[in-house]
């Protein structure tokens, strides 16, 4: 059987191979940056201040990277003492500082994917920018179960008959690592 697997980024990236390439089933064939997780920080309640004010105290602007615990915003009061800070809770990027609802956006840094080939075979297609289509020669097993997303190991069959039950003295130490049709 003729087995065409597609494999895309969930955001737009870079592809790795070009068509015609062999690939392996553990090989990277695209890559992207998720964006960072989103925090919110309601700084006119922490500052006491109003919305519209609120440009004024910042330390830190929209586009600048800040480490966590860093600075961001802080009161200048005439008696020191007084004085309240606001603290990045998280590392990554100053997003937005709003006038509207006197909030302060910081993004934390992208998480990089990977996405791997799955199967060995060979790059039929490249679509740009988002992944690949991989041919293969193989067979098709459907199942109805599965542990921890997709996997792939040697095949090994533990029922005689689509209508037998899965027998677990059949699993046996040796097929670890294998993928079992029951």
């Amino acid at each position: 059987t003729v087995i065409r697997k597609r494999r895309v980024l969930p955001l737009k990236g870079k592809v790795l191979v070009s068509v015609g390439e062999r690939v392996s089933k553990d090989q990277v064939v695209a890559q992207t940056d998720l964006p960072g997780n989103v925090v919110t920080l309601n700084a006119v309640n922490l500052l006491g201040v109003t919305p519209e004010e609120l440009p004024r105290y910042m330390l830190k602007q929209a586009g600048d990277r800040v480490a966590k615990g860093e600075a961001i915003a802080e009161t200048r009061p005439f008696i020191k003492w007084l004085k309240t800070t606001i603290q990045a809770p998280v590392a990554g990027t100053v997003e937005n500082v709003s006038t509207v609802t006197g909030q302060v956006i910081l993004r934390e840094p992208p998480r990089p994917v990977a996405v791997t080939a799955y199967i060995d075979g060979t790059v039929v297609e490249v679509i740009p920018d988002e992944g690949v289509a991989i041919e293969a020669t193989g067979a098709f097993v459907q199942g109805i179960f599965g542990v921890g997303g997709e996997r792939w190991g040697a095949i090994r069959f533990v029922a005689a008959s689509p209508d037998e039950d899965l027998d677990p003295a059949k699993m046996r130490p040796e097929h670890k690592g294998c993928v079992l049709v029951a």
